[in-house]
């Protein structure tokens, strides 16, 4: 399994939301982890934590520091692409500048990509994880970009798998309902817990799992098949 202890792991966005639950949970079973987030310094020196400060709405930085990190751990056996930013703003709004346009894009598709590019050139990974969200089926009325981007990464991780499969590199993705993060506070009810996602996360990792749907979002097969239209109108309004 891709997940015997201990594992190095590189995990994106690991300071707040299912990132922190994911990271707490692998630290716990004894893998090293890996943080590349914005503020992964702010963690502080811990045994078995190796964090590295990056932009990864910055194509630069990003590489740069994917860059830096394979040279040092190039015994990464996981990738966990985590790290999402969500805009909860209409495209009609004129408050939406370009910026946080090219930001939210950047963040949520171009550097996973980028990340993966990088590590299976220069590491040996065994495992990647992309997390992506029901809304990549079903998209909601306001957060045009962000469903845009998890359909994009739910695309990207098929096409990856295709890619890799020959190199015996699994390559999952964890389709989330709403959880309960920083992201997402204030917006909807029904919200799985942070810790809930993460476990679903770990486990489908350790099962090889191409695909696994957690919580609400094990509907979105279903009513895919069944009655698409309803979820339309179910999620349309986020």
């Amino acid at each position: 399994m891709p997940l015997s202890s201990p594992t190095k792991i590189l995990l994106t966005g690991g300071t707040s939301g299912i990132g922190a639950a994911m990271r707490d949970m692998l630290l716990a079973e004894g893998h090293v982890v890996i943080v590349m987030a914005r503020t992964a310094s702010r963690l502080g020196a811990q045994d078995r934590l190796h964090c590295f400060d990056c932009d990864l709405s910055l194509t630069a930085d990003v590489t740069e520091t994917i860059g830096r990190i394979a040279r040092e751990h190039s015994d990464i056996r996981v990738l966990i692409n985590n790290a999402a930013f969500q805009y909860d703003t209409p495209l009609t709004d004129p408050a939406f500048e370009p910026a946080r346009m090219i930001e939210e894009v950047a963040i949520n598709l171009t550097a996973p990509a980028l990340i993966v590019h990088h590590l299976i050139q220069h590491a040996k990974p065994t495992a990647i994880v992309n997390i992506s969200s029901g809304l990549a089926f079903f998209p909601k009325q306001k957060s045009a970009l962000y469903c845009a981007t998890k359909a994009a990464l739910h695309s990207f991780s098929i096409s990856l798998r295709y890619q890799l499969e020959a190199q015996a590199i699994q390559v999952g993705e964890a389709i989330l309902p709403m959880v309960t993060t920083p992201m997402t506070q204030g917006r909807g009810s029904g919200k799985i817990s942070a810790q809930a996602a993460a476990k679903a996360i770990i486990d489908s990792v350790n099962q090889g799992r191409d695909e696994v749907f957690v919580g609400k979002a094990k509907l979105v097969p279903v009513l895919s098949r069944l009655a698409p239209s309803v979820a339309q109108k179910i999620l349309r309004g986020g």
